[in-house]
């Protein structure tokens, strides 16, 4: 299904409860198959940007009180992790082309300032992406908590919180261009943890599974 005939199948539904406060439970459920449908094509045909941790706020308060060598330790633990993170989606995800930037130019990415992200290769190392990211589908990932207060859910007309139910873990979650949270039916996201831990194969398994969902659910 096309995004202009998931425009057109929404506007119908607003057009039809303009009568009534909410829709039906069907009514809902028939409108988030076909806005999962729409998103995992985009995605299949589009690019993935995870987004990496810093702990710049921890990193500078340690320096602040004079913890150098602390400081120091956080750096390389983060570091470390962010390698393993992208190590996972090289070797063990690849449903659609993904890139790698950090958390401190979130800003510039909501702003669509794109020539102000620095994407990461391999060993944290600034690269060019060779794609231009005003042109192609692109989602969001990284490690987070569930957010159901700003999902593509809340673009449904007369939307009622009450048919979603959320997760209360860390996961990789995929979010939409605008920082929107994607919603089921759409697998959109792998259970894992914030704790950072060097060589660990329990993010490998997150994103495998993640890969094996958004697989499962395209086909």
């Amino acid at each position: 299904m096309t995004k202009l005939l998931l425009t057109i199948i929404l506007g119908l539904f607003a057009f039809v409860n303009l009568a009534q406060d909410t829709l039906t439970a069907k009514e809902m459920q028939m409108v988030k198959e076909e806005m999962a449908r729409t998103q995992i094509q985009e995605l299949k045909g589009g690019v993935l940007l995870v987004q990496l941790k810093t702990k710049q706020n921890t990193i500078g308060a340690y320096n602040t009180k004079g913890l150098r060598e602390k400081a120091d330790e956080v750096k390389e633990l983060q570091a470390l992790d962010n390698m393993s993170i992208i190590k996972g989606f090289k070797e063990y995800f690849n449903f659609c082309p993904v890139y790698f930037y950090y958390s401190s130019d979130k800003e510039h990415l909501k702003n669509k300032e794109f020539s102000s992200i620095k994407f990461l290769d391999d060993s944290l190392t600034p690269i060019s992406l060779n794609i231009s990211l005003d042109t192609v589908n692109y989602f969001i990932s990284g490690i987070s908590k569930s957010n159901f207060n700003n999902t593509t859910l809340n673009n449904i007309y007369n939307y009622e919180r009450k048919y979603e139910r959320g997760i209360k873990f860390d996961a990789f979650i995929i979010k939409n261009k605008d920082f929107q949270q994607l919603s089921a039916p759409f697998p959109y996201y792998a259970k894992t943890h914030t704790a950072v831990k060097i060589n660990d194969k329990k993010r490998w398994e997150s994103i495998k599974k993640l890969n094996a969902r958004l697989h499962n659910f395209y086909r």
